[in-house]
């Protein structure tokens, strides 16, 4: 008799709830059903490392499992030391891609648990977890007529969806009636993956250039026959966004990358105008620790008590040797949403400080004033 597939037996959002301690590989197996029959699974199918610290793999998504929207990121799960790790990853595919593929790139960072498990196992066949899609910046249904777009770093992932998406539509270019631009800041040209991708894009009509932020290299000089790396250099000013997007005042703006290029934005645009920046985050914008924050974390169901000097209650409960659920790590997710039971907490976006015993709080982004007992 064959195994039913587990797609027959649990809902996607289901299945994830019941699988919780354990791996997802624990519970498949035990019920004679292959990986390949997982719907909360995605499988490696190519592993590219083009530039020194980047991962880029393609997954192949399980069967109804539909791509996240351009600009939206997916929840990957790996298991390293039996421990579950989730992070989220833009696709940077075109919206139109049909082959039920998706491309992701993982920058490594040093002592990152994910990036590095994924920079040297990382290879065709390996199983990932696969969570739902997120994002606080997709590409709307009805696309703006004018788009600027503005990254750092990693952040050239998202764009590279919306763009994709753009120029695939056919909204910018000879003929059309949309135009877009792309301001890319990194610290070479060289150390920027998906190079031919962006040369593709620059035919398609995008006004795209890479800004290198770094001083040069006389010994690795830039690539100049590469059309998006000419001109300019620095960080971001008013006269960047002037060359690129001369009409960039009536243009729907979205911004993915670090605090410094957001101020330099801001600065560039103006307040009010940066008010309607659409604006994706790595992380929460934690700044120096007030003086007073901090104090004893009691950790209600495991019954570990800790001093935390003022970081997030996430950091300070896996420093105390937890395991708390999470996902994004910048309060965009809610997975590690937990109960306050007393105390007051920090929100590090924001400098607010609640004291509302009971109160559901996002610890990734939240960090102790005073004593608090938090339900971990």
């Amino acid at each position: 008799m064959t195994a039913p597939t587990i797609s027959r037996l649990f809902s996607r959002g289901i299945t994830r709830t019941l699988l919780t301690p354990h791996p997802v590989e624990h519970y498949v197996r035990s019920l004679g059903v292959s990986w390949s029959d997982d719907p909360t699974g995605a499988t490696i199918v190519a592993v590219d490392r083009p530039v020194s610290d980047v991962t880029v793999i393609t997954l192949r998504l399980p069967a109804g499992v539909d791509r996240p929207a351009p600009g939206a990121a997916l929840e990957i799960g790996v298991v390293v030391d039996g421990v579950v790790h989730r992070r989220h990853y833009s696709p940077v595919d075109s919206a139109a891609r049909s082959d039920g593929l998706a491309t992701i790139a993982v920058r490594r960072h040093p002592g990152g648990v994910v990036s590095e498990h994924l920079w040297s196992e990382a290879a065709p066949g390996m199983r990932l977890l696969l969570g739902n899609p997120l994002g606080e910046v997709t590409l709307p249904d009805t696309r703006p007529t004018d788009v600027l777009l503005v990254s750092g770093g990693s952040g050239i992932t998202p764009m590279l969806s919306i763009a994709s998406t753009l120029a695939g539509e056919g909204h910018c270019g000879e003929g059309a009636t949309g135009r877009v631009a792309w301001l890319h800041y990194a610290r070479r040209v060289e150390d920027v993956p998906f190079r031919d991708r962006i040369r593709e894009l620059s035919r398609a009509g995008v006004e795209v250039r890479v800004v290198p932020t770094g001083d040069p290299d006389p010994a690795d000089p830039s690539d100049h026959s590469d059309p998006s790396s000419r001109d300019l250099v620095g960080h971001l000013t008013e006269s960047h966004l002037d060359e690129v997007a001369p009409w960039h005042a009536d243009a729907t703006v979205f911004l993915c990358g670090p605090d410094g290029l957001a101020d330099g934005l801001s600065d560039a645009l103006g307040a009010d105008r940066y008010a309607g920046v659409l604006r994706e985050r790595f992380t929460a914008s934690n700044g120096p620790v007030p003086e007073g924050d901090g104090g004893t974390v009691t950790h209600v169901r495991s019954g570990v008590s800790a001093h935390n000097s003022g970081t997030t209650l996430l950091e300070g409960a896996e420093a105390a040797g937890l395991s708390p659920k999470h996902g994004c790590r910048m309060g965009i997710c809610h997975t590690c949403t937990a109960v306050r039971v007393s105390g007051a907490t920090r929100d590090l976006r924001t400098g607010e400080v609640d004291t509302e015993p009971g109160c559901l709080v996002q610890i990734c982004v939240s960090a102790p004033v005073g004593d608090v007992e938090i339900e971990l």
